[in-house]
């Protein structure tokens, strides 16, 4: 670029000699990483109560010589570790992609020269030169600038770019949070102008680095459903390990044949301890992450799915998630006439040509500001072919935007004419200065920008003008000025997005928007979006004063939160968890990375969405499609009622099992079930409680119920009660099936034969009757995936093989029996199970 403005304004820098002891001394302007052992972090997994469970009965099974279930458990093992190991890695991960945002070159004066360097060498005090489509380099305070904007929607979530100017007071400057016009940070990038700046941060100290070492404080709110399932396999573990000694103890001085009672207590706690639920949860996750996938998200945390299902909030980052992060003209306004251009419009008429042909001239050839950026592409839409595009001319003069006057001109000058045409733009006030209005005229045209700004509408006003090419002046107000009429500019919303949220509030979730942008413009996306009009708003000034207990207090009727800075943001998401609220979190910036981190569910957008964002976050959609969340909630419900099917089949069909290992002490009678029995349990009970229940189809219900609160339990009172009744009945009818062969004089061989059959048969039925809470299991079971029919088919065959097989007969301590008392024991079996499918048949009938 020959002879930039900013040349006569270069200071001569600091020396190499300087820079160098200054690198020693703050270290390279990189952000800082944390390394942790690896067997550190191990040990810390392992320490999960659900994970030393698998890790228990992984041993247990190899004592017992199952190689196979010890196998297969500890896959389990090695799986939940890598896949924990990988969540517990997203900080650090989140912290590398900031570092991805840093420029790989700045151009630093150094002795006086200006020299291109590595950005990693920038240090305080350097002096760096920007150019339009730079990314800065660190953070520091203008020396000069010249129409420089910056882009800095990554650290405070606003759409529209932000006019930077040199201000002599720097302490001033810094005071001034609120605007900091005078201050550029690391991380953002120049879309219009030229600037110096000095460097007065680099690496960690600056504002994209505070941002860093916030995340690494920052703990991740434990899930509902792994709060609870902690809580479930410390009871039950300390349950079963008291229950064994006792079992174990009291067989021991009863018979004194204390082997013999060692395996009872072994087999005891096979059947006590809820291996299956860990092995539920993976299977249901991880099968979870694979159907999340076909609808376009991606699954970084496994335990999202569940928790998105409860999600009672949704806090939405306006800018590039409710909106296209795309400016485009909406509108143009001259004469009197308002013009919409949307989808619809097919030309424009010619009243409006001189305004976005002036528009035109106003701007860049190439831009790369967004604004102008919207009206290049509406005029070479409209305008291709005709005279009013001149991207031919040649541009003699440019008058930049100034703190005093906020509009900016371009003088070009044809090949035909020895005249200059100017074009100016800038906001509406500046224009009409441009062009001296009268005061009558002035407060005419300022309702009109009052009435089309409070639709949300970013607006500029155009302008005229001409000049001799020997006499063009030196100051924008020295030119007579001509007023063409207003261009109406917005960041539109997605076209998905109205009706998502209208799934949203029939789903009873609460959509909040959170946006670094205006009352007014927020206001606007709201109304467009379907938000109650009602709806309070906060604004980030008011928000800083609030305590998080007087926020608390009106959360229940705000849902617009405007001018939000990345550490409100925050604030925002922990006071909704301290009533109780799990709250997902969307974003695509660095400004959200702080509150994707610390909500329950962190969604990021795949295609616009940072790096770092992408890092921070627990699901992240591909396609940045916001529909995509709903689908993905009502996916979430149904895979956390399915788990609840699961649990409860599971609890179920232990009771029996339980109750049938106690009973030898209380009748002396001998075992009536060996590990060998608990493990051909095993064969029915596995498969069903993971691919059986994962397979079923969501229930009309859970698309109209509101969210589960975080308070209620996956194993509620109420749903342990009719396990343990429907487990209980199972469990008489066992007993009863045993006192009768014992007046019948049966060999304890035949009595352990049936109750086994009768307790297989059992569980085959509880199967049927948790396939769904409200259909009988015949209206269920079509649509389900075959593995049940593969599980009946598989146990039959078994059953068969053990009954005609002498010596798998005997290793199971049983006795040949006739058909008639298998049909006897399957029957009773089945009928205690699908008694409770009573009532559903008579609700459907």
């Amino acid at each position: 670029m020959p002879n930039p403005s900013y040349e006569k304004n270069l200071p001569k820098g600091q020396s190499s000699k300087e820079a160098f002891e200054k690198l020693k001394r703050f270290g390279p302007n990189e952000l800082s990483s944390q390394k942790e052992s690896f067997w550190k972090m191990i040990l810390s997994v392992i320490s999960e109560p659900m994970l030393s469970l698998l890790i228990l009965c992984g041993i247990l099974y190899g004592v017992l010589g199952n190689l196979e279930e010890a196998g297969m458990l500890s896959l389990a093992v090695i799986a939940v570790i890598s896949i924990t190991i990988y969540q517990n890695n997203k900080s650090k991960n989140a912290l590398a992609s900031l570092k991805e945002l840093a420029p790989l070159k700045a151009r630093v004066i150094r002795d006086g020269k200006v020299t291109i360097l590595p950005s990693r060498e920038v240090v305080p005090g350097d002096v760096v030169i920007l150019q339009e489509g730079d990314r800065i380099s660190a953070d520091g305070f203008l020396t000069f600038s010249l129409n420089l904007n910056v882009d800095e929607s990554l650290l405070t979530g606003e759409s529209a770019s932000i006019q930077k100017e040199s201000i002599a007071d720097l302490e001033k400057n810094i005071q001034n949070s609120a605007s900091r016009q005078g201050l550029v940070f690391a991380g953002c990038t120049v879309v219009a102008g030229e600037g110096v700046f000095q460097v007065i941060a680099t690496g960690d100290s600056t504002e994209i680095g505070k941002i860093g070492r916030e995340l690494k404080n920052i703990s991740q709110s434990e899930s509902p459903l792994q709060a609870e399932i902690k809580r479930f396999t410390i009871t039950f573990s300390l349950f079963a390990g008291v229950l064994c000694i006792f079992l174990i103890v009291g067989l021991g001085l009863r018979h004194g044949r204390w082997l013999e009672a060692i395996l009872a207590g072994l087999t005891f706690s096979m059947a006590v301890l809820p291996e299956e639920i860990p092995v539920v949860l993976s299977v249901f996750f991880s099968l979870g992450a694979w159907r999340i996938s076909k609808i376009g998200v991606l699954t970084k945390n496994l335990s999202a799915i569940e928790t998105l299902g409860a999600a009672t909030v949704l806090c939405v980052d306006k800018t590039g998630t409710l909106t296209e992060n795309n400016m485009k003209v909406r509108g143009l306004y001259c004469e009197g006439e308002h013009l919409e251009c949307d989808s619809k419009l097919l030309e424009i008429p010619e009243r409006f040509h001189s305004l976005l042909e002036f528009a035109l001239l106003a701007s860049k050839k190439d831009p790369y500001d967004p604004m102008e950026k919207a009206i290049r592409d509406l005029g070479i839409t409209f305008l291709s072919g005709t005279e009013h595009i001149h991207f031919d001319w040649e541009l003699k003069k440019e008058y930049p935007l100034s703190s005093k006057l906020m509009a900016l001109s371009y003088a070009w000058l044809s090949r035909e004419d020895e005249e200059v045409l100017i074009g100016a733009k800038g906001a509406p006030e500046a224009i009409f200065d441009l062009c001296h209005f009268p005061k009558e005229l002035l407060n005419e045209w300022a309702n009109v920008v009052e009435k089309y700004s409070s639709q949300g509408f970013r607006i500029l006003g155009v302008a005229k003008s001409k000049a001799k090419t020997q006499g063009i002046p030196e100051n924008q107000h020295d030119l007579s000025f001509d007023f063409l009429g207003l261009i109406f500019l917005e960041d539109p919303i997605r076209e998905s997005v109205p009706a998502s949220v209208l799934e949203c509030k029939r789903a009873g979730i609460k959509v909040v928007m959170i946006t670094g942008d205006h009352a007014g413009t927020a206001k606007s996306i709201a109304n467009q979006i379907g938000f109650d009009p009602s709806e309070s708003v906060i604004g980030g000034d008011e928000l800083e004063t609030l305590s998080d207990e007087e926020l608390v207090s009106r959360l229940d009727h705000v849902r617009i939160f405007c001018r939000i800075r990345p550490h409100q943001k925050l604030k925002i998401v922990r006071c909704f968890q301290s009533k109780g609220e799990t709250v997902a979190m969307t974003g695509d910036g660095v400004n959200d990375t702080l509150a994707l981190h610390a909500a329950h569910i962190g969604i990021s957008m795949g295609k616009r969405g940072t790096d770092v964002a992408r890092e921070a976050s627990d699901l992240v959609l591909l396609d940045d499609n916001f529909s995509s969340i709903v689908k993905a909630v009502m996916l979430g419900r149904r895979i956390y009622e399915n788990i609840q099917k699961s649990v409860s089949y599971i609890i179920s069909v232990h009771i029996p099992i339980i109750g049938m290992s106690l009973l030898p002490v209380l009748t002396g009678d001998p075992l009536y079930f060996f590990p060998a029995h608990v493990l051909l349990l095993e064969l029915i009970i596995d498969p069903a409680c993971t691919l059986v229940f994962e397979g079923v189809d969501a229930e009309k219900h859970i698309y109209a119920s509101p969210p589960r609160r975080g308070k209620e339990n996956l194993i509620s009172f109420r749903n342990a009660s009719v396990s343990l009744i429907r487990g209980g009945l199972i469990f008489l009818a066992l007993v009863a099936l045993s006192f009768w062969g014992k007046h019948e004089h049966w060999t304890f061989e035949k009595i352990r034969s049936l109750s086994f059959l009768c307790l297989v048969s059992s569980n085959l039925g509880m199967i049927l009757i948790h396939l769904s809470k409200e259909l009988p299991f015949y209206k269920v079971l079509s649509k389900s995936n075959p593995i049940f029919y593969w599980i009946c088919t598989l146990t039959i065959l078994i059953l068969a093989l053990i009954f005609h097989v002498d010596l798998l007969t005997h290793l199971f301590g049983f006795e040949k029996i006739s058909s008639i008392d298998v049909f006897s024991s399957v029957a009773i079996g089945l009928s205690v199970s699908l008694l409770w499918e009573l009532p559903k048949i008579q609700d459907n009938s």
